[in-house]
C-alpha cells in the first residue's frame, strides 16, 4: 500500500475509533463509500478501518448515531452489521441494562420503519437486516428475559397492517431457528431444548401469535403475507 494510503488509512482509524469524540459521520461515509467503490489499496484500506472499527468492544454505542445521521445506506447497513456482530458475540457479558436499551432500540426501529408501507417496499434490505438482529435477541432472551415478547408483538400487530405483515416474516424468521422446514424435522440443535416444558410452552405462543397475525390480515383482506408464511407454520401446528 502506498505511502499516503497508509497514512490516510491510520488517520481514519484513529479518527473513527477515538471514542472520546463525537463520531464522524461523514468520514465514516467516506470509508465505506471506498470500500463498495473503490479499488485496489484504497478498497482494502477502507475494509482494514472498518473491520477494526466493527471489532471494537465499543462499536455497539456508535450505531444509534450512525443510523440517524448516515444519509448512506451502505453505512447504515454497516452499522447494523457491528449491532449484530455484539449481539452474537458479546450478548451475555453485556450488563442487563446495555441489553435492555439494545433490544428496546431495535424494537422501536422495527415498528417505525416497518411501520410505512412506503418504507417497507423502498428500504426492503434495511428491514430485512433488522428482523434478523431482533431474532438474534429473542434467542438470547426469549423467554428467560422477554416474556412479553408475544403480548408485546400481539399489540403492534394490530396497530398496522404493514406491521403486522412485518412480525409475520419475524416469527417465521424465529421459527425457522427451531424447525428443518426442508425435510419438516426438528433440527438436532433445538431438539433437546424443545424438550422441556418451557419450550413447549413457547411453541405454543407462536402457534397462537401466528394465529392472531393471520386472522388480522384475513380480516383486513390482504392474504398475500398469510400463504408466504403458512407454509413453514403448518409443521410448528403439527408438532407435539
Amino acid at each position: 500500500m502506498p505511502a499516503i494510503m497508509t497514512m490516510l488509512a491510520d488517520h481514519a482509524a484513529r479518527q473513527l475509533l477515538d471514542f472520546n469524540q463525537k463520531l464522524d459521520i461523514n468520514l465514516l461515509d467516506n470509508v465505506v463509500n471506498c470500500l463498495y467503490h473503490g479499488e485496489g489499496a484504497q478498497q482494502r484500506m477502507a475494509q482494514e478501518v472498518l473491520t477494526h472499527l466493527k471489532e471494537h468492544p465499543d462499536a455497539w454505542t456508535r450505531v444509534d448515531t450512525i443510523l440517524e445521521f448516515s444519509q448512506n445506506m451502505n453505512t447504515k447497513y454497516y452499522g447494523l452489521q457491528i449491532l449484530e456482530n455484539v449481539i452474537k458475540t458479546r450478548w451475555k457479558i453485556l450488563p442487563r441494562n446495555q441489553c435492555e436499551g439494545i433490544k428496546k432500540y431495535v424494537v422501536g426501529l422495527i415498528i417505525k420503519t416497518s411501520s410505512d408501507p412506503t418504507c417497507v417496499e423502498k428500504e426492503k434490505v434495511y428491514i430485512g437486516k433488522l428482523n434478523m438482529i431482533l431474532v438474534q435477541i429473542l434467542k438470547q432472551e426469549w423467554p428467560k428475559h422477554w416474556p412479553t415478547f408475544i403480548s408485546d408483538i400481539v399489540g403492534a400487530s394490530r396497530t398496522s397492517e404493514s406491521l403486522c405483515q412485518n412480525n409475520m416474516v419475524i416469527l417465521k424468521l424465529l421459527s425457522e431457528e427451531v424447525f428443518d422446514f426442508s425435510s419438516g424435522q426438528i433440527t438436532q440443535v433445538k431438539a433437546k431444548h424443545l424438550k422441556d416444558r418451557q419450550s413447549k410452552f413457547t411453541l405454543f405462543q407462536l402457534k397462537s401469535i401466528s394465529f392472531s397475525c393471520c386472522c388480522y390480515l384475513l380480516l383486513t383482506k390482504d392474504l398475500a403475507p398469510f400463504f408466504i408464511v403458512v407454509g413453514p407454520f403448518r409443521y410448528a401446528l403439527r408438532s407435539p
